[in-house]
């Protein structure tokens, strides 16, 4: 460098710097996990588990029986709802028929019993009127005639409402609030059809059985998870990407990783981009005077199926 003239050095030292300018940024290896959705099966009754269909790792379709659940609390609330359907059903069916032959013609009978009673007791209380007046009898007699007289017309009375209400049956307002009975009772059996319904759970997706958290014989509460399901037909990867790589990341892109577990590389198609919580790792530009970098999350799906590829498998991404 002695020997060079000045302006050799210059001419070198500004050529140098141009070829570094000119150098790409360093390529950059990110990992990500491979992940797939899971879906927890869970009742909406609480229940003990009386027996399961299924084993971990076993591969399931769609409505297929998983897991069958007992609860004696809504045997017995399906038992009291349907003694109330059919005794309201009784009561509106009586309502509209009204009653019975037999019943009408008991009614009749009456009827015609107490026509004879009053007629004996006004013939009765006619005579005793006479003998009043001519001063045969006392007065505690004839009050004791008209006692009986009053008697015998109450109790016609009571027989012709009676014979009016079987021969016309219920009023409509009363039909109306049999039949809405009926209907509420109905509710309450379809609600605990659906309830009982909820004792079979069945599978809402075709997948594989990662974990089966209650075994036979113990309580399952409310929405407990008792199996977990795993889609593992359709996984993707999750990638964390800092801020000053996401020039060279777009939504839609297709990227080349390699699945160290398989041996291979594959090709990924890019379908989310998002940022990823505070918690998430964030780095520093410079020591002094500079602004952290935050992470993104990258997510992306192969796009053809990939034997073996599991969830929890490792993926790297040359980001370069």
């Amino acid at each position: 460098m002695n020997g060079l003239p000045q302006y050799a050095v210059v001419s070198l030292l500004a050529l140098l710097t141009a070829s570094c300018a000119q150098e790409p940024p360093p390529a950059t290896v990110i990992t990500g996990l491979v992940d797939a959705t899971e879906v927890d099966i869970a009742s909406k009754v609480p229940g003990r588990v009386e027996e399961l269909f299924v084993q971990e790792g076993q591969r399931v379709k769609r409505g297929d029986k998983l897991v069958k659940l007992r609860s004696e609390e809504i045997l017995a609330k399906f038992a009291q709802a349907t003694a109330a359907s059919e005794a309201a059903q009784a009561k509106l069916s009586l309502a509209r028929h009204g009653a019975r032959p037999a019943e009408k013609a008991a009614v009749a009978r009456e009827l015609d019993a107490a026509t004879h009673q009053l007629e004996l007791a006004q013939k009765t209380l006619d005579r005793m009127t006479e003998l009043l007046d001519s001063g045969t009898i006392p007065q505690a007699k004839f009050d004791e005639a008209k006692l009986r007289y009053d008697l015998a017309r109450e109790q016609l009375a009571m027989v012709e409402a009676k014979q009016s209400i079987v021969t016309q049956g219920a009023r409509s307002e009363e039909i109306a609030a049999l039949a809405a009975l009926v209907e509420q009772s109905r509710g309450v059996i379809a609600e605990m059809q659906a309830y009982e319904a909820e004792a079979e759970q069945h599978a809402p997706i075709d997948g594989e059985v990662s974990k089966i958290v209650l075994q036979p014989g113990e309580l399952a509460g409310t929405g407990a998870a008792i199996v977990t399901l795993v889609a593992v037909q359709d996984p993707w990867v999750t990638f964390a990407v800092r801020e000053d790589l996401l020039d060279r990341v777009r939504p839609g892109a297709e990227v080349t990783a390699e699945i160290p577990a398989l041996k291979r590389e594959v090709k990924l198609k890019v379908f989310q981009i998002a940022p990823l919580g505070d918690f998430a790792t964030w780095k520093a530009t410079t020591q002094k005077n500079g602004f952290d970098l935050k992470s993104f999350e990258v997510k992306a799906r192969p796009i053809a199926p990939i034997d073996g590829l599991r969830p929890g498998m490792t993926v790297r991404w040359t980001v370069g």
